[in-house]
């Protein structure tokens, strides 16, 4: 990693103690964040991955990092040589390393994968076979993952993301309309991709397909519905996974529901004990994306329909560890007319955006600097 690029990471990663959740999670590009007063001095680290769990267990994306961050982090000097920094990487068990000065100010952040040479995730399988009813007529002659968002398709979307976060080799599973599918993807070389295909002869479900991977997978694997958008950071997920020792990780959504009458609260007489005038619950949804160990596909019966549901359930019961990752970022199921208008306005924008800042950029910046 070249002196400019470390420089450039650091400095992304720095964050004072009231920087919210979401700010947080903004400015992260590298798996961490580091927490400095206001004299630049080291006073906590959060992961990614802490901030999930934070966001499981009732923290909002308002919530100050300070009260998610690991206060004192492990830390190295500027005399730590890199085999130093390997060694204490392995023995305890940590992913990132921040290097402080004398004064106790971050210099640099050295980070396990950097070693390892990681690319993110390796493989992926992509539910493409569904006839997407709900959606009719734009359906009747088009697979939905083929549907328009903006200036491309669904299934664009998805496979330029997961080429992005590292993903190399795609398993697309098709039952209705294929050949259109298999047409307009290839071998997914426009995608930089090497691009399998499973056919589902009848319906599978949303996990029976998996049992139909020839080769299976060496490692854990992403799997996800093929009419989402999202803005998921695939490599975060992948990493959660491991480090969770998780069989399976299921991706979830907090969604709130508003009942829409007042709802009555009773003491233990059958008195009166308040009122809660349209209370707004919230709840965790799944949100059709996972990463499953290979192994978990020996649960899974050949050739008959099962559903993502009955594996977890099935791998639970076997003390297999069955996990939640939740998605702050965008996220959008595409499975009604409203939805799909909603994404298409969300890409439009997002086209918009990037056409204003080429406008006013119109000449490549320079790293480190501006034109």
């Amino acid at each position: 990693m070249t002196a400019q690029v470390q420089g450039d990471l650091l400095l992304s990663s720095l964050v004072r103690p009231s920087t919210s959740l979401a700010a947080t999670l903004r400015a992260m590009k590298a798996e961490c964040a580091l927490v400095i007063n206001e004299s630049g001095v080291l006073i906590g680290m959060v992961t990614d991955g802490d901030i999930r769990r934070a966001f499981l267990g009732g923290a909002s994306l308002d919530t100050p990092i300070d009260q998610v961050m690991t206060r004192d982090p492990i830390r190295v000097g500027t005399e730590a040589t890199s085999e130093d920094v390997l060694r204490l990487m392995v023995a305890r068990k940590i992913r990132q390393v921040p290097v402080v000065d004398e004064q106790g100010r971050p210099v640099a952040l050295e980070l396990f994968k950097d070693r390892l040479d990681e690319d993110g995730v390796a493989e992926a399988v992509v539910m493409a076979g569904g006839r997407g009813q709900r959606l009719m007529p734009l359906t009747q002659d088009t697979p939905k993952p083929l549907l328009m968002v903006g200036d491309q398709t669904i299934l664009d979307d998805i496979l330029g993301k997961l080429r992005r976060n590292g993903v190399k080799d795609v398993v697309l599973t098709v039952g209705y309309l294929a050949d259109k599918i298999r047409d307009h993807v290839g071998a997914g070389d426009s995608h930089d991709l090497h691009v399998n295909y499973v056919h589902e002869e009848t319906a599978l479900g949303t996990a029976g397909a998996l049992a139909l991977l020839n080769p299976r997978p060496q490692h854990a694997f992403l799997v996800m519905n093929g009419d989402l958008l999202t803005e998921l950071d695939f490599r975060a997920l992948s990493t959660f996974h491991q480090e969770s020792g998780n069989a399976i990780t299921m991706c979830v959504r907090r969604f709130s529901y508003r009942i829409p009458y007042g709802v009555v609260r009773l003491e233990d007489d059958r008195s009166v004990a308040g009122i809660d005038e349209k209370p707004e619950i919230p709840f965790l949804v799944n949100a059709g994306i996972y990463m499953i160990n290979p192994e978990v596909i020996d649960l899974i019966p050949k050739g008959r329909f099962y559903d993502m549901v009955s594996l977890m359930n099935k791998a639970r019961s076997l003390s297999q560890k069955v996990g939640a990752f939740p998605i702050l970022e965008y996220w959008k199921d595409i499975g009604q007319h409203t939805e799909i208008a909603e994404a298409d306005r969300y890409c439009r924008a997002k086209l918009a955006a990037a056409a204003m800042s080429a406008a006013v950029y119109p000449f490549p910046i320079p790293p480190g600097g501006q034109p």
